[in-house]
């Protein structure tokens, strides 16, 4: 994890991968032989500089990934390579150095899980495929991590880590903190993780008259409810309302302003079928409206969790009700063979 500038770099041999402690030599190389082991070609003069996230590790040209530490404002998160916790895509067989030594990295030990947040959620680090390096030499993960600290500079910090061909799905994470690396994987050999088709929950809305929308979900009906969705589900509404233009929207207004259009599409439709994907940071409150008429309208709460499934919520139609003051007169006509009738009449106050 060293740079060096060697002056006259093409006068000298390399050798690549000896070790002078125990008099073994590795691969000697020409200088031109050494150039092309970075896939650089040789100047005529000058110097010879590219910016790549290559390393030579273990006699081999090595992908090597730059671990950074930036602040955001769900705490700290690994950077890789300068991107903010992507996801990997690494093959089985080949070894990658994740290299530690920026002081950004000083408190914030990676290593590699099944588990996503590996210790802190119940998982362990992989134990085989995986060495740590603290000033080159390898050193076991509690050494690894008893060498981090806010106020420790790091000397030539390293992982090396190999995957498996039985490895599929694998998680880099802090040794130190939870949910550094957001939602990032580790894709082993390409290989494609299987999602679960998100099955869309289906609401039927009618309009009655120009006085309320009637939901339909799942045989449970109401006229202008308070709708509850939940952050990450999916829902279509089966919308049948000539002439009331349905709208989700962030006011509670008619018109087309105050759309809300996140994860939805054919916002505003009379006619067809509208769909909702919840994304996470979806605003708690929402509304529905027509377009057009201002007492067609509801609230749509949002929530992170719906525990007891219920989607529909007081019925709050605009519609009137006989009022339970004053006076109520109820006839009862009983009818002759001859159609006349004789009226009983019956009062309440």
């Amino acid at each position: 994890m060293t740079i060096f500038t060697i002056n006259g770099a093409d006068k000298f041999s390399y050798d690549i991968g000896g070790n002078s402690t125990s008099n073994s030599l590795g691969s000697i190389k020409t200088f031109d032989e050494f150039v092309n082991i970075f896939d650089l070609e040789a100047p005529s003069e000058g110097s010879v500089k590219k910016s790549t996230n290559k390393i030579v590790y273990d006699d081999s040209f090595r992908t090597l990934y730059e671990v950074k530490v930036q602040a955001e404002d769900n705490g700290n998160k690994y950077y890789i390579n300068d991107e903010l916790s992507p996801d990997l895509s690494l093959s089985s067989g080949e070894k990658y150095v994740f290299d530690l030594n920026d002081a950004t990295a000083s408190n914030h030990p990676l290593s590699i899980s099944e588990t996503k947040n590996g210790i802190h959620n119940e998982g362990a680090s992989v134990d085989e495929g995986i060495n740590y390096f603290i000033k080159g030499y390898d050193v076991t993960e509690a050494e690894f991590s008893a060498s981090f600290s806010p106020d420790n500079s790091l000397e030539n910090a390293f992982v090396v880590f190999e995957p498996s061909s039985d490895d599929t799905i694998l998680y880099y994470y802090c040794l130190f903190h939870n949910g550094m690396a957001n939602e990032a994987k580790i894709l082993i050999d390409d290989y494609v993780e299987k999602i679960p088709e998100a099955v869309a929950t289906s609401i039927s809305v009618q309009s009655v008259g120009a006085s309320d929308y009637r939901f339909t979900v799942e045989g449970e009906q109401a006229n202008d409810p308070v709708l509850t969705l939940e952050r990450g589900k999916t829902y279509e509404f089966d919308v049948s309302a000539q002439g009331h233009p349905f709208w989700i929207k962030t006011d509670q207004v008619t018109g087309s302003s105050s759309q809300y259009n996140e994860g939805i599409s054919n916002n505003g439709l009379s006619n067809g079928k509208l769909t909702f994907t919840v994304s996470d940071d979806a605003p708690s409150t929402l509304y529905y409206i027509c377009q057009i008429h201002s007492n067609m309208t509801g609230v749509i709460k949002i929530v992170d969790n719906n525990d007891n499934g219920t989607i529909l919520g007081n019925d709050n139609s605009n519609s009137s009700s006989t009022p339970s003051y004053g006076y109520s007169l109820d006839l009862e006509l009983a009818f002759s063979n001859d159609q006349d009738f004789i009226p009983t009449i019956g009062y309440d106050i």
